[in-house]
This record gives C-alpha cells, structure tokens and sequence, in this order.
C-alpha cells in the first residue's frame, strides 16, 4: 500500500515538470509564436532615442588687452583691460533603443517568405518545363497530323487521276 501510495505521488509530482517541459518543447519548435508573444508583451518604441546630456568640463581663459603709448624710447601703458571667458562643454550621449522580439517576429516573417518564393519559384520551374514538354509535343502531334493529311490527299488526287485518265 505503502508503494502505491508513494507512485503516484511520484506521477503526481512529474506532471507540472512535463507539462513545462512541452511547453519548452513547442516555444523552441516555434520561436515566431515567441517573439509574437514577447513583442505584444514587451512593447518598446522601434525608434526610441534617449538623450543624456553631460557635463564634461570648465573652460578658464584669461585675456590681457594692453593700450600703450610711447614718447621717444619710453613704453607707457595707458590702458590694461583683463577678461576672462568661461566655457562649459556639454556632451549629448544618444542611445537607440531597439525592439529586439519585434526585430525577431519579422526576421522570422522574413525567413518565412523567402522560403514560400523559393517553393513558388521551384513550382514555377517545373511548370514551364513541363509546358515546353507539352509545347513540343504538340508540335510533333501536329507534323504527324499534317502529314497524314498530306498522305491521304495525295492518295485521294492519284485515285481521282487515275479514274478520269482513259486508259489505253
């Protein structure tokens, strides 16, 4: 009793680890079901830009301007004027954001279609041979018919020749 018991508790437990392993299973044998899901699921802008703007440096720079005059041999400095200038750099750090599950639903789409236009090319082929096949065919069929009409005239006008010539 005690076994029994302890089978189906062991059957018990096996059915959800069986039930993930198919589903497993059908995700892996399916994967444009998956990246149908996982689009729907996780929707992303296709074209999101993300704009970060950063701070890089400060930027000092001391101008002097001098006015001087000068007498003779003498330099006098009239006018000094001293400036400074301030720069700050700011850097813009842009970042697309792809869709990766929409990009790989329409890989899939993509694939799909290929492989529907080389099947429909490959039909395609072996139709046209087989018209050529037809084509010819019909051709000979023709010949020989044309042929045997020809015969059959030509019989006809030699028996019609021979009953109006007397004969001698």
């Amino acid at each position: 009793m005690r076994y029994l018991i302890f089978i189906i508790f062991l059957f018990g437990c096996n059915k959800a680890q069986r039930q993930l392993e198919k589903t497993q299973e059908y995700l892996f044998k399916h994967p444009e079901f998956t990246a149908d899901v996982c689009a729907e699921n996780f929707q992303v802008k296709p074209d999101s830009v993300i704009v970060y703007e950063t701070k890089t440096d400060t930027l000092w720079e001391l101008i002097q301007f001098y006015d001087t005059t000068s007498t003779n041999d003498t330099i006098r400095i009239t006018d000094h004027k001293t400036k400074v200038v301030t720069k700050t750099i700011w850097r813009d750090s842009i970042i697309y954001r792809e869709n990766r599950a929409e990009q790989e639903r329409l890989q899939l789409g993509l694939l799909a279609c290929q492989t529907n236009n080389g099947i429909t090319l490959a039909k395609n082929g072996m139709l046209e041979d087989e018209l050529s096949r037809w084509k010819k065919k019909a051709k000979t069929r023709w010949l020989w018919i044309a042929l045997l009409i020809g015969g059959a005239a030509t019989v006809a006008i030699f028996k019609v020749i021979k009953a109006v010539r007397p004969s001698v």
